[in-house]
């Protein structure tokens, strides 16, 4: 009977330090660090999944104690209760929000009182499905950033970091091993570290370029080269 593993799944750490600078996402970095020299008070950043969105949101939120959120959550909490708790929020996900008028109201009570709004998600705020006019205008009116596909020196990085999250060591080689047989995406480097943590566990086995190998052959994956 084969034994089932089930890996331990450490947090990701979303410290300043942490975070990787590179031509991607410098530009939505630098925006961040300019609070509160935003334009009327909000900041919009979107890009793909796991690009490193809400690990910059961490970082603003430590800098300004603003208080977190996913979009899906915002759509039902009690707003009175929201604004008497803060006024610098992060809307994450915020694409998923479904209450227009709800989200007009927020927007506008925090604008009206100085606080500040940072909006993350996999699209520009111009392209969510709106129907509310006055809403449309105030968002089409938030300068949004985009974080953008990673280079190969960025995703090496971005690897190793996430490697560390599970306190497993990586030698280089084999990260740039399997960056050559990999879909250049943040997404993909997510996937490809949680399916060699796990495959290790099972495998009882380090990761080396032979172990990759070994999976790209069982995914039926041609044209293997060093």
């Amino acid at each position: 009977m084969k034994q089932q593993i089930l890996p331990l799944e450490l947090p990701p750490t979303f410290e300043a330090k942490d975070f990787i600078v590179s031509s991607s996402n410098e530009e939505a970095y630098l925006w961040l660090m300019r609070w509160p020299d935003w334009p009327n008070q909000c900041l919009a950043i979107y890009g793909e999944e796991g690009c490193g969105k809400t690990h910059l949101s961490h970082i603003w939120k430590e800098n300004t104690n603003a208080q977190y959120l996913k979009g899906q959550d915002f759509n039902s909490i009690n707003l009175e209760t929201l604004l008497r708790e803060s006024h610098l929020f992060i809307l994450d996900d915020a694409h998923l929000i479904e209450k227009e008028e709800k989200l007009f109201h927020f927007y506008n009570h925090l604008i009206d009182g100085g606080g500040g709004l940072l909006l993350l998600s996999r699209t520009p705020p111009a392209h969510w499905s709106i129907e509310l006019a006055d809403l449309r205008s105030r968002l089409n009116a938030i300068s949004a950033l985009k974080i953008h596909a990673p280079d190969e020196n960025l995703l090496c990085q971005v690897i190793q970091k996430m490697f560390s999250d599970f306190q497993i060591y990586v030698d280089s080689a084999v990260i740039t091993f399997l960056l050559k047989h990999m879909e250049r995406s943040f997404e993909s480097a997510r996937l490809w570290v949680e399916a060699l943590n796990i495959y290790t566990l099972i495998k009882k086995r380090s990761i080396t370029i032979p172990l990759v190998k070994e999976i790209l052959l069982e995914k039926g994956l041609a044209d293997i080269h060093p």
